[in-house]
């Protein structure tokens, strides 16, 4: 029998590494990346909003969301100073702007993905199981393009592709093992967790990329394909997941 740990990271590594082919083939527009920058923030806050707060309330409650949201901030805040510490050398401030943000959502997405990865290992061979799994992989795609779409405009190619893959995957895993053998362990432990990264995806969307988006364009433009992005994500969540 294939073990649990195992399933799940294959299945993540499938819907990220969809949500990557897809955003190697939008770099081809990277003179417009304003657009794409546009795009991936109304896709990244309609993942927030219509799916994992949603997720992490149900799960903790509201009280526990704020928590998280606090918490959250504070994390980032910290982690935007060692960036600022950090010398990225690169030809261009541009693409130093596009590392960051690849590297704070792979940062945030791995560590939201380890409560996932729990309650999949809890609940695998159930229906309840089959149906986190199959969502698991439609849930990736999107993260997948807003992970790879900076770092593939940043010139980076296949070995990130697969380097990130497996980052990504790896908490799922972790989390697999765990569910599998302590069970969903506390709920409102996970909701923690899962606020936390909620908060520093969402900081990342509004401050790096969306006000990214803003300088290289107007912001009524930008707002139309933020929202633009936020319809995209609400139909793929109705209709496919």
């Amino acid at each position: 029998m294939v073990s649990t740990w195992f399933i799940g990271a294959f299945a993540s590594a499938i819907g990220i590494s969809i949500g990557g082919g897809l955003a190697w083939m939008m770099k081809s527009i990277k003179r417009n990346f304003s657009f794409i920058y546009s795009i991936c923030a109304g896709l990244i806050i309609g993942l927030l909003f219509l799916e994992m707060i949603p997720e992490s309330i149900e799960l903790g409650g509201w009280i526990i969301l704020f928590v998280g949201i606090l918490i959250g901030i504070l994390i980032f805040q910290y982690i935007h100073k060692m960036f600022d510490k950090i010398t990225i050398i690169t030809d261009s401030h541009q693409k130093d702007m596009f590392i960051r943000s690849g590297v704070l959502l792979t940062i945030s997405i791995a560590i939201h993905n380890f409560p996932v990865g729990v309650a999949l290992g809890s609940t695998l061979g159930t229906d309840l199981g089959n149906s986190i799994l199959t969502t698991l992989v439609l849930h990736n795609i999107p993260e997948g393009i807003i992970i790879f779409t900076p770092l593939f405009l940043a010139g980076f190619g296949l070995f990130t592709w697969l380097l990130f893959t497996v980052l990504i995957s790896v908490p799922i895993a972790v989390g697999s093992f765990v569910g599998q053998y302590l069970g969903a362990g506390v709920p409102i432990l996970l909701a923690l967790i899962i606020n936390i990264a909620v908060t520093v995806i969402f900081m990342v969307a509004v401050k790096e990329i969306f006000g990214e988006a803003i300088k290289h364009s107007s912001i009524i433009k930008s707002l139309l394909f933020g929202v633009l992005g936020f319809v995209v994500i609400y139909l793929y969540l109705t209709f496919l997941i």
